[in-house]
């Protein structure tokens, strides 16, 4: 097998200027930080192989925790198993946020947004980011959690700061080891609070529960509930954000779903389709693999281009265009395999609420460009400031 292939920087600030898909020497590159996988089928068996491993724990490492309560929640947690164990760990979780669940959470989502937005001026400009979209996840969090909504404020900074991991900034190591601490005080204190209380049929308890009940060692129910809190809200906050900022900035789509909002569903595959939030999913090879032709060293960095991927010609006709009722649309915005992201379902659910409140009482809604600020770093889409005007209440 060769070894030759293109050079890319998938975290260079202009990497996006890439229209998506392989390169015309093919769907693998190299750069300074390993290999990238560029285009939607690579990508796709990447993700499936389980001889690469969730680079999350090396990515840690390198910001220099090498040790300690964090280091060893990371190479315990969920993301970091394979085989049978991964498959014990995720299989509650799976059951938990399962259809069921996230319909029975519908209801209460439309109580939450109805409330936040009713919150708003809407008589001027609102910065929709800070007003609705990273406030939403936490309060849900705490609704399956069975926690306070008093204590969403809490949740939405602890996991803002922990997953400051992913922007790669070596500076933030201090309040991310910071941070994690004050996940583990907080959590440790919902669940003796839950104790006391009495446990119910919320996710945290249900996870209690298995561990009073052997199936759950003390140790992996802690780890469990980190990563349901540390994954609870800032990526979907930030999801929900360039969806709203996708739509409203494309009228066309816009007014089709608002004269039918049957249409919501479909439009918001594929604006997750256009803007992922998770721009890359990082992996490290296990052992000698072939990919593509390629053969990838045991230990090398695998990066897939997750936005690549999301707009590869050879799987989406005009992959650039917003289109309304796409065929065969499956972005791997939340990933494939073994560890696609257990809150896809409930995470489409909160999207689709916002924008179906939109589209029931702001029709006339519009992103104040000028006042908006939208970037991409190390891969992630990132909502710095969405201005929106909403215009008259419908």
């Amino acid at each position: 097998m060769t070894n030759t292939v293109p050079t890319f920087e998938l975290f260079a600030p202009n990497a996006t200027d890439h229209p998506g898909g392989a390169l015309p020497d093919g769907g693998i590159a190299s750069g300074p930080e390993g290999y990238a996988v560029l285009s939607y089928q690579l990508a796709t068996d990447v993700l499936r192989n389980p001889r690469f491993a969730n680079s999350a724990l090396r990515l840690m490492e390198e910001f220099g925790i090498n040790d300690g309560a964090v280091h060893g929640f990371r190479a315990r947690s969920i993301i970091m198993q394979d085989g049978a164990q991964q498959l014990r760990l995720r299989t509650p979780l799976a059951r938990f946020m399962g259809p069921a669940t996230v319909q029975n959470t519908r209801e209460m989502l439309t109580d939450i947004v109805t409330r936040i937005v009713g919150e708003l001026d809407d008589t001027k400009p609102v910065d929709f980011h800070a007003g609705v979209d990273r406030r939403i996840p936490s309060l849900v969090y705490c609704h399956l959690a069975g926690a306070p909504r008093t204590d969403a404020p809490k949740v939405q900074e602890l996991s803002e700061r922990t997953l400051a991991l992913l922007a790669r900034d070596r500076s933030l190591k201090p309040d991310i080891l910071a941070a994690y601490d004050e996940l583990f005080e907080y959590l440790g204190d919902l669940m003796e609070r839950k104790r006391a209380h009495g446990l119910g049929d919320d996710m945290l308890s249900h996870l209690m529960t298995l561990a009073d009940n052997g199936k759950l060692t003390e140790q992996e129910l802690f780890d469990e509930a980190t990563s349901m809190l540390e994954a609870s809200s800032v990526n979907t906050g930030h999801q929900i954000g360039l969806v709203v900022w996708n739509l409203l900035r494309n009228r066309e789509v816009w007014e089709q779903i608002v004269a039918d909002p049957t249409w919501i569903p479909t439009a918001v595959i594929e604006a997750l389709r256009l803007y992922p939030r998770t721009g890359v999913v990082s992996k490290i090879a296990m052992e000698d693999i072939e990919v593509g032709g390629i053969t990838i060293p045991a230990g090398t960095d695998m990066h897939v281009a997750v936005w690549s991927a999301n707009r590869d010609p050879e799987r989406f006709e005009n992959p650039g265009e917003f289109v309304l009722g796409r065929e065969r649309n499956q972005p791997l915005t939340f990933s494939t395999g073994p560890h696609n992201c257990l809150g896809q379902g409930l995470a489409k659910v909160e999207i689709e609420e916002v924008v179906g409140h939109l589209v029931r009482h702001y029709p006339q809604a519009r992103v104040v460009d000028s006042e908006s600020a939208i970037s991409q770093t190390a891969g992630r889409w990132t909502i710095n400031q969405l201005t929106v005007d909403l215009g008259p209440r419908g």
